[in-house]
């Protein structure tokens, strides 16, 4: 019974000292700097890479929660590396090194500055050089998949100039909308698919709120007051940012809904840097007699009407570009109560008929932006939208375990 006894607590000792060896083994594993902090679908972020995100973190944002910051900033790495490697994107390491140059400017510094300034508060140049090229890939990967299928119309350009986009304005959107919650008595996204096939126009849209959007405001047709573009979700102003006044998003999922969105109208807010309005318009003066209605009716656009008095005198029609202030007054209230495209025609005492068209509204400034500097502003704002909503995707479907 001893030799037994003996054996017994041998045993537990042996059991002791392994259990006790494992226990040593997990703690050492966690305070390796390479072993695994996080792992995102199968990628690892190591102990090392997240100390030094975190340190390089409160150096650029003192005032921020750099840990948390440092920690979601590596997953995204993860996840838009994962996006690159998908797509077959590479960047060259003459691409890296610009944009360690492009950030380093920001401070004005070079990159070897900026790099000298970073290493007496622990933070190594390759977590520098790692932060910068996941950027510069994803903007690549971004490129990649959205560019050739992200469009900016010549009448969106038109839209933003008169609006004042180009000096600071914000796009404002003006939708409705049917939310249909999930597991009701039908399938919620094949009801939206049916919806979104047969509605082709604003009433349309608005009787198949009232009968099946569950949103408060079917009452009304699922109309919404105006917004903001910047303040939509992501995933839905991706969509939004790519429509013309009178179109639909796909159906759009949600934890417990699916919706729709359709544009009625779109605008832009003023920016602080316009100093007035330039109004360009077609001023035509028909003589007594002329069939105005057949005339009024061949024209969408001031390109319509001018060739329409190519057999009149020549001071008789005009494109001008004028501030508003110095529209002539006896035709400028006229003007101001149309909108672009719009026509307006204005009898006088000797049976002539005035036509007048606004071409456009154009904010002044002392920098009047080029149709293709607010294109290429137009198509990175959509592609930003586009990047934000792709990421959250790849987030929600996203693997990501903490050893």
């Amino acid at each position: 019974m001893k030799i037994l006894v003996s054996r017994f607590w041998r045993l537990i000792t042996v059991l002791v000292i392994f259990v006790g060896a494992l226990g040593s083994q997990s703690i050492l594993a966690q305070e390796s700097p390479f072993s695994a902090a996080i792992i995102v679908n199968g990628r690892v972020v190591t102990n090392y890479e997240l100390k030094q995100r975190i340190i390089f973190f409160s150096l650029l944002q003192p005032n921020a929660d750099s840990t948390k910051e440092a920690r979601n900033s590596l997953i995204d790495d993860r996840l838009r590396q994962g996006a690159a490697e998908q797509l077959g994107v590479v960047v060259s390491p003459e691409d890296v090194t610009a944009g360690m140059e492009s950030f380093a400017s920001r401070a004005n510094l070079t990159a070897d500055e900026f790099l000298k300034a970073l290493a007496p508060r622990g933070v190594a140049p390759e977590t520098f050089r790692d932060f910068v090229q996941a950027g510069v890939l994803w903007r690549e990967t971004i490129k990649a998949k959205f560019l050739s299928g992200t469009k900016v119309s010549e009448g969106q350009i038109d839209r933003a100039i008169e609006g004042g986009i180009a000096a600071g304005g914000e796009l404002k959107l003006l939708l409705s909308e049917i939310i249909i919650k999930k597991g009701g008595v039908s399938d919620a996204r094949q009801l939206a698919e049916r919806i979104k096939g047969d509605v082709v126009s604003a009433p349309g849209f608005a009787a198949a709120a009232r009968l099946h959007s569950s949103a408060a405001t079917a009452t009304t047709g699922g109309q919404l007051d105006w917004l903001t573009l910047a303040d939509l979700p992501p995933n839905i102003a991706a969509q939004l940012a790519a429509l013309e006044p009178g179109q639909m998003t796909d159906v759009i999922d949600t934890e417990d809904s699916v919706a729709l969105f359709y544009l009625r109208d779109r605008s832009t807010s003023k920016g602080d840097a316009a100093v007035g309005v330039a109004l360009d318009f077609v001023h035509l003066l028909l003589p007594a007699g002329a069939d105005t209605t057949a005339i009024v009716a061949k024209a969408d656009r001031c390109e319509d009407l001018l060739p329409l008095g190519r057999d009149l005198p020549e001071e008789t029609v005009l494109r001008e570009t004028l501030p508003e202030g110095s529209v002539p007054s006896e035709y400028a209230a006229v003007l101001r109560g149309l909108d672009r495209g719009e026509i307006a025609t204005v009898p006088n005492a000797a049976g002539q008929t005035l036509v007048l068209m606004v071409c456009s509204r154009q904010p002044m400034s002392d920098f009047a932006p080029s149709r293709d500097d607010v294109r290429t502003q137009l198509l990175n704002q959509k592609m930003g939208l586009r990047a934000q909503s792709y990421l959250e995707q790849l987030r929600a479907e996203a693997l990501i375990v903490e050893p």
